[in-house]
């Protein structure tokens, strides 16, 4: 079996690289668009929470901030305080920021791997400002659609989290409380750990477009697209396959049918594969992303029929969602200030790292 599997990739490994040399124009508008995507959407919409985040746990302000939900939550979740804050903050900063936090957690040797895998499939979901400004806004011409989408998704995620942490053995945290840290240190350090994110998570997002542009290039998407489009998908048949791999693609979703909201939902909840990798990268082998994968499936069907209600909204778009709409310029303004940030965020990493072997 071992063997079989070395041979499978190589020859995987063997069919990528004449792509690369085959269809260089290809993956190179793939890697462009894909670096623009970030500097567009990822980048804005994560960074700044990221570092908000991971300093609220850094310095311990989340359990003073989120006292008044993290009570009531911790006894119907059977959770410490501290890991209910996890979970608030990962639901609402975006897919890498639980996996960030409880990787802080198991670093330090308060949580173990196993339950830190196990918090992965709650603390794992879209933030609102992608949600409502991309599924919502773009989509389907309504925030209020947005809205319904992101708390399908919340709600799904509240009902995972039911399922995993009061089944089994109690989570438990060791050690104390983290005590109240507001010194420039912190902030620093906490600027530092977002901007190493944000930089996994542009890496990840770039590295998998190229794959996405070679399964395109060799006729499998289109293929599976076939087999959505014969199963009843409708004018999203060839859009449903390139959103499983990256959630980003979600903003070429047509308002075609019923289904619409269902899939912008569920393929949200799912996240893509190239989150889930980049979880993985982020995470840096310290949260075990098995029980992750697994949850995933019945909390993408629970989004997909939470979100049925988006068509009855009053205020939701009528028209199409045109895919030929007018592209927004590579370098906007989003764009320019991304890149200002990561330029920061660089000599930030560089000026900590000479501190720390200092």
């Amino acid at each position: 079996m071992g063997a079989a599997r070395k041979y499978l990739l190589s020859g995987l490994l063997l069919c990528a690289a004449a792509g690369v040399i085959l269809c260089p124009a290809e993956l190179s508008a793939a890697v462009r668009n894909s670096v623009s995507g970030c500097l567009e959407v990822v980048i804005p919409a994560l960074f700044a929470f990221t570092v908000i985040s991971i300093y609220m746990q850094r310095s311990g302000l989340y359990l003073m901030a989120f006292a008044p939900l993290t009570k009531p939550l911790s006894r119907l979740l059977r959770l410490p305080e501290e890991l209910c804050a996890v979970y608030l903050l990962a639901n609402i900063g975006g897919y890498p920021v639980g996996a960030r936090l409880l990787s802080e957690l198991v670093k330090s040797g308060r949580l173990s791997k196993k339950d830190a895998g196990r918090m992965l499939c709650c603390c794992y979901g879209s933030g609102p400002s992608f949600v409502i400004g991309t599924a919502g806004t773009e989509v389907f011409g309504s925030a209020a659609a947005g809205g319904v989408i992101y708390a399908a998704c919340l709600v799904s995620s509240l009902v995972v989290a039911l399922v995993v942490c009061r089944a089994g053995e109690r989570i438990t945290l060791s050690g104390g409380e983290n005590r109240l840290d507001l010194s420039a240190d912190c902030f620093v350090r906490s600027v530092d750990s977002g901007a190493r994110v944000m930089y996994t998570v542009c890496a990840m997002a770039t590295a998998f477009a190229a794959v996405t542009a070679l399964l395109e290039r060799s006729g499998i998407t289109g293929l599976i697209s076939w087999l959505l489009e014969n199963a009843g998908f409708g004018g999203n048949a060839d859009r449903v396959f390139p959103a499983f791999l990256e959630v980003t693609r979600v903003r070429g979703m047509l308002l075609d049918g019923v289904l619409a909201a269902p899939l912008c939902a569920g393929l949200l909840s799912f996240g893509g594969v190239c989150v889930i990798m980049q979880v993985m990268a982020v995470s840096g082998g310290l949260v075990p992303v098995g029980g992750l994968l697994i949850s995933r499936i019945p909390a993408a069907l629970l989004s997909a029929v939470l979100a049925f209600p988006v068509k009855f909204l009053p205020d939701a778009a009528q028209e199409v969602y045109s895919a030929n709409a007018p592209a927004v310029e590579a370098f906007s303004v989003n764009a320019g200030l991304s890149v200002c940030v990561m330029i920061m965020a660089a000599i930030l990493i560089i000026s900590v790292s000479r501190m720390t072997s200092e």
